[in-house]
C-alpha cells in the first residue's frame, strides 16, 4: 500500500513538473523571441481596460451567437439547417473558445429540456440555487456529461469523423488558441485574453442563461417549468444572441426565433435570416403566432414552484428518451 501511495505521489509530481515546464515555456519563449508584447500586444498599452472590455464583449457575442445558432437552434432543436462549411466553422470556433463539443452540449441540453427545473435538471436554480448555477453551472454541465442517461442520448446523436475528433480532444484547440495568443500579444495580454475567452461560456451560456432566465422575468406561455423572458435587458440579450427570451423557447423549442411579440428582439434570428439569404442556412422550424395560441402572461421576480416538464419540450423525434 505504501509503495502504491508513493508511486501515485511520484506520478502527480511528474505531471505537475510537466505542467510547470509547459506554462513556463508559454511565458519564456514568446518573451525572449518577440519581447513582452508579442506582435500586437502594444495595442493594449493605452486605454487597456476599455480595449480588453470591448474585446471581451465582442468575443462573448460571437461565441454565444455561434453556440445559439449551431448547437442550440441547429443541432439540438433542428429549427435550422446550416451549410456544412458554416456548421464546421462554428463548431471549430466553439471548440477553441469553450472546449465544448456538439455531442456533449446537445446531449446535456436535450436532457435539460426533458427534466427542466425538476430534480434531474443539471442546472436549475430552483433545485440548486441561483448563485450556484450562475457561478458553478459549468461544473454541473461537466458532471452531467458523464450521467448514464445523458451518455445514452449522446450515443444516439449523429456525428461525423471531425465531430468525434473534437469530442475526444476537447482541450487541443484551446491550447493551440492560447499558444497563439501568447505569441501574438505577449505573455501578459495573451494570458488575459485566454482567461477572458474561457470565461465566456461559464458566465454567459451555461451559468447566465440557465440561472437568470429560470429565475427572473415574465412568462408569455405556461411552459410548465420556471423559464422566464428577460429580453428587455437589451445589452445582455444582444451579447447572448436573444437567448434571454427563454420562456418562449421552452414552450416552442423548435421555433428558430426566440422573439414572439412585437417588443421582443432576437439578434440571433437576424443572423439566421442573413445566412438564409446567402444560401448558407435553411429555416426548418416555425415561429408561432403569439395571438393565435393559448398563452398565459405571468410576471415573476423569483423562482416559483415547478411543474413536471412536458414531454413535448424535447421535440426531437429521433432522440426520444423512451425506448
Amino acid at each position: 500500500m505504501k509503495n502504491k501511495n508513493l508511486e501515485k505521489k511520484l506520478e502527480i509530481g511528474f505531471w505537475a513538473l510537466i505542467a510547470a515546464t509547459w506554462l513556463f515555456s508559454f511565458y519564456a519563449i514568446p518573451h525572449s523571441a518577440l519581447g513582452p508584447n508579442g506582435f500586437f500586444g502594444s495595442f493594449f498599452e493605452n486605454h487597456t481596460f476599455l480595449k480588453l472590455a470591448a474585446v471581451f464583449v465582442l468575443m462573448a457575442h460571437l461565441t454565444i451567437a455561434a453556440m445559439s445558432i449551431n448547437f442550440h437552434r441547429g443541432h439540438t432543436h433542428q429549427a435550422i439547417k446550416l451549410n456544412k462549411f458554416v456548421d464546421y466553422a462554428m463548431q471549430t470556433w466553439l471548440w477553441a473558445i469553450s472546449s465544448m463539443s456538439k455531442l456533449d452540449w446537445v446531449s446535456v441540453h436535450i436532457y435539460h429540456h426533458a427534466h427542466s427545473d425538476q430534480a434531474e435538471d443539471p442546472h436549475s436554480p430552483k433545485q440548486k440555487g441561483l448563485l450556484h448555477v450562475f457561478f458553478f453551472g459549468v461544473l454541473d454541465f461537466t458532471e452531467a456529461k458523464s450521467w448514464p442517461a445523458v451518455k445514452k442520448i449522446r450515443d444516439r446523436l449523429p456525428a461525423s469523423t471531425y465531430e468525434k475528433f473534437i469530442a475526444n480532444h476537447l482541450f487541443l484547440a484551446p491550447i493551440i488558441l492560447a499558444s497563439s495568443l501568447f505569441f501574438l500579444f505577449g505573455p501578459k495580454y495573451g494570458s488575459i485574453l485566454s482567461v477572458l475567452n474561457f470565461a465566456i461560456t461559464p458566465l454567459f451560456a451555461v451559468g447566465g442563461v440557465n440561472a437568470l432566465a429560470h429565475a427572473f422575468g415574465y412568462q408569455n406561455y405556461d411552459s410548465k417549468d420556471e423559464s422566464r423572458n428577460l429580453g428587455f435587458l437589451l445589452p445582455l440579450n444582444w451579447i447572448i444572441s436573444g437567448e434571454l427570451d427563454h420562456n418562449n423557447h421552452h414552450r416552442y423549442p423548435k421555433s428558430p426565433s426566440f422573439a414572439h411579440r412585437w417588443f421582443e428582439f432576437d439578434i440571433g434570428f437576424v443572423y439566421v435570416r442573413a445566412l438564409k439569404v446567402l444560401g448558407l442556412a435553411r429555416i426548418t422550424g416555425n415561429i408561432p403566432d403569439y395571438h393565435s395560441v393559448a398563452h398565459t402572461k405571468t410576471v415573476a421576480s423569483s423562482v416559483g414552484s415547478a411543474v413536471d416538464a412536458a414531454s413535448e419540450h424535447l421535440s426531437i423525434q429521433p432522440l426520444q428518451l423512451a425506448e
